[in-house]
C-alpha cells in the first residue's frame, strides 16, 4: 500500500511540475510577443528547473538571447551568442534531428558574422529536411555575404522552388541581379517580392525602377 501512495504522490508532483513549467513558456512566449527577451530568458529558466529535459525551453531561451545580440556592445553580443549556441546544442543533444535547432543555430552564427559555422548549420539541417525554403534563403545570404553570388543565386531560386511564394528570396535574388548590374532583372524580381508581400526593398525598387 505504501508504495502505491508513494508512486501516486510522484505521479501528483510530475503533473503538477509538468503544467508548471507548460505555463513558463506560455509566459515566455508573450514575452516573446512584447520583445521583452531578458523577461523570456528568466521564465524559460524556471521551466528548466523544473524540467531539465524540456526542448522546448531550451529552444525558447536560446532564441530570446539571439534576438538581444544588436551590435551594439560587443562583449554583451558574444555572452549572448555564447548561451543561444549552448542552448541550440542542448536541444540537439536531446533530440539530434531538430532540423529547427540547427538553422536557427546557423542564425546566431550569422548574426555574429561566423558564416562559415553558419553554413555548416544550415547545411545539417537540410540534410533533415529537405523541404526548408526559408534555409535555402539564409544559405544564399551567407554565400552573397561571402561573395560568392552565383552560389548564393542558386540558394535563392531553391528556396522559390520549395515556395514559389517566397517573396524574400525574390527580394535576395533581385539584390543578386542588382549586384551584377541587371537592373531589369533586379526590378522584375523587387516586384515580384513586393506583389507577395515581402516590402524590405520597397525604397530599392522605388528608386531604381520607377
Amino acid at each position: 500500500m505504501k508504495c502505491i501512495y508513494l508512486l501516486l504522490s510522484l505521479c501528483i508532483v510530475s503533473f503538477a511540475n509538468a503544467q508548471t513549467t507548460k505555463s513558463s513558456l506560455d509566459s515566455a512566449l508573450v514575452k516573446k510577443e512584447q520583445q521583452k527577451f531578458t523577461e523570456g530568458i528568466k521564465l524559460c529558466e524556471e521551466a528548466i528547473a523544473l524540467d531539465n529535459t524540456s526542448i522546448d525551453a531550451y529552444f525558447y531561451k536560446a532564441g530570446f538571447h539571439t534576438a538581444l545580440i544588436n551590435k551594439r556592445n560587443a562583449g554583451t553580443d558574444y555572452k549572448n551568442y555564447k548561451a543561444a549556441i549552448a542552448n541550440y546544442s542542448k536541444v540537439i543533444e536531446l533530440h539530434p534531428k531538430h532540423a529547427e535547432a540547427f538553422f536557427f543555430r546557423g542564425g546566431a552564427h550569422d548574426a555574429m558574422g561566423f558564416l562559415n559555422d553558419a553554413l555548416a548549420d544550415y547545411k545539417q539541417s537540410i540534410s533533415i529536411n529537405v523541404n526548408q525554403p526559408e534555409v535555402y534563403n539564409s544559405m544564399g545570404v551567407c554565400n552573397a555575404k561571402k561573395g560568392n553570388i552565383d552560389i548564393a543565386m542558386s540558394y535563392f531560386e531553391k528556396a522559390i522552388i520549395f515556395d514559389p511564394t517566397n517573396g524574400k528570396a525574390y527580394s535576395n535574388k533581385g539584390n543578386i541581379y542588382d549586384m551584377k548590374h541587371d537592373l531589369t532583372n533586379a526590378c522584375a524580381n523587387w516586384k515580384k517580392a513586393i506583389e507577395l508581400g515581402y516590402t524590405g526593398n520597397q525604397r530599392r525598387y522605388t528608386a531604381k525602377c520607377k
